[in-house]
């Protein structure tokens, strides 16, 4: 695959009773979208789109772990089905205490967002002379999602109006380096650049399309020792996948301060007054974590790499 088209898994999993399907192959413990099932009973209850919300979350579920998690041969160690679970667990977080700002149409292109944003992941990559700085793997995560609404509907829903705010969120989510790491200008994700062209009149819009790219980046709020178990498997996501020849000396030494303190901000008034803080408390461990690996010799095998950070990391949690 390379541009986008329907691939064997999209073909497999076409609807929602074969997404269920899919499902039952799951272990038993396997929490799946339970949690959000539960919570969206009670928050869609009074909307006329609830059970095609459902349907289009499970097929995108579905897929997810039947393309990239634990039901693929060859599973990623992030942008799996766990990494939508994250999310959701981040948008029920924000609808507990914004509830008088959070409607139920945004709150169901946030958890829409949640499920699609990274369905593709093994796009060809642009080449230098792009016109867009919106990255392939969400122009065609995005083009799946609109798959997924035309097969289970809910017009009301998805109205022109929500589906450009969808497209928004999921291709604002591409993240830039910037400056001298990048070919691209932008530092963390696209959303500000995509919504400082379309000009939205409505604030509240552009507050929801940042508040989805909030949540994408948010493992810095997480515990250290979380925070630093999801940089392992971004680390090996990127060997095994998409085949990047990185030092593991500097990924998770050099590489975790640039993502932390230069790449990675909240642009949302939400995102900023529910994770600044839980950020900010991890500060210091984070510049303690990779200190410490900065101070291993850069011969250190990878394994070995990846196990002092990770017992640092539990040892700075007990502090």
């Amino acid at each position: 695959m390379g541009s986008g088209e329907i691939d064997q898994t999209e073909t497999l999993i076409s609807n929602f009773d074969q997404a269920q399907q899919a499902l039952t192959d799951l272990p038993a413990e396997h929490k799946q979208l339970s949690h959000w099932n539960i919570w969206a009973a009670h928050v869609f209850a009074d909307v006329p789109w609830q059970t095609q919300l459902t349907q289009a979350m499970t097929i995108a579920y579905a897929r997810m772990a039947h393309r990239n998690g634990q039901l693929s041969t060859n599973p990623r160690t992030y942008h799996n089905e766990k990494h939508i679970n994250d999310l959701l667990l981040r948008v029920m977080y924000c609808a507990k205490h914004y509830e008088n700002q959070l409607n139920p149409n945004g709150l169901a292109i946030l958890s829409f967002f949640s499920a699609c944003h990274d369905l593709r992941q093994n796009e060809a990559r642009k080449t230098d002379d792009f016109e867009s700085l919106v990255g392939s793997n969400e122009q065609a995560s995005f083009a799946e999602a609109l798959r997924i609404i035309a097969v289970t509907g809910s017009a009301s829903l998805w109205s022109e109006h929500h589906l450009l705010l969808l497209q928004t969120m999921i291709e604002g989510s591409t993240f830039g380096s910037g400056g001298k790491r990048s070919k691209n200008f932008f530092q963390g994700n696209l959303a500000k650049h995509l919504l400082l062209e379309l000009q939205l009149p409505n604030k509240n819009d552009e507050q929801l399309v940042l508040l989805g790219c909030d949540l994408d980046t948010a493992n810095v709020c997480l515990p250290i020792a979380q925070f630093a178990a999801s940089a392992v498997h971004i680390y090996d996501e990127l060997v095994a996948h998409e085949h990047v020849a990185i030092s593991a000396h500097q990924f998770f030494s050099e590489q975790q301060k640039i993502y932390f303190f230069e790449q990675q901000a909240f642009n949302s008034d939400i995102g900023l007054a529910l994770f600044s803080a839980p950020k900010a408390n991890n500060a210091d461990k984070l510049s303690a974590l990779s200190d410490h690996i900065s101070g291993l010799s850069e011969d250190t095998p990878a394994s070995g790499i990846k196990a002092a950070f990770i017992n640092k990391a539990q040892q700075l949690e007990l502090q």
